[in-house]
């Protein structure tokens, strides 16, 4: 999922809703509207983006850990010591072709 406008943070905010809590949304905010690769993979750095979010990072890392333990996250990968993420596109099926852009677009 990656936000390209209005519509899609209205869509996050309504999924989200009731489902997570404030810090999670956050979160989840940051990584749809980050700079992303063509599979969906965030390769902001946490530091980065908790300091978008206002968070320390502590609090940053648990609140991905939540999401991952929850499933909107998953764990994509290693660079170097540094673990990546994306947002769990199946968490967004409803969205139709929408929830799954980058794929769509890079598939054809």
């Amino acid at each position: 999922m990656k936000i390209h406008d209005a519509e899609d943070v209205q869509y996050l905010l309504r999924t989200t809703g009731r489902k997570l809590s404030p810090n999670q949304r956050l979160v989840v905010l940051l990584y749809a509207s980050a700079e992303q690769n063509p599979d969906g993979t965030v390769m902001t750095r946490a530091t980065e983006l908790a300091e978008t979010a206002g968070m320390t990072p502590p609090v940053f890392s648990r609140t991905r850990k939540e999401l991952c333990e929850a499933g909107w996250l998953e764990e994509t990968g290693k660079f170097g010591r540094v673990s990546l993420y994306r947002l769990n596109r199946a968490m967004f099926t409803d969205r139709g072709a929408a929830g799954r852009h980058l794929h769509a677009v890079r598939t054809g």
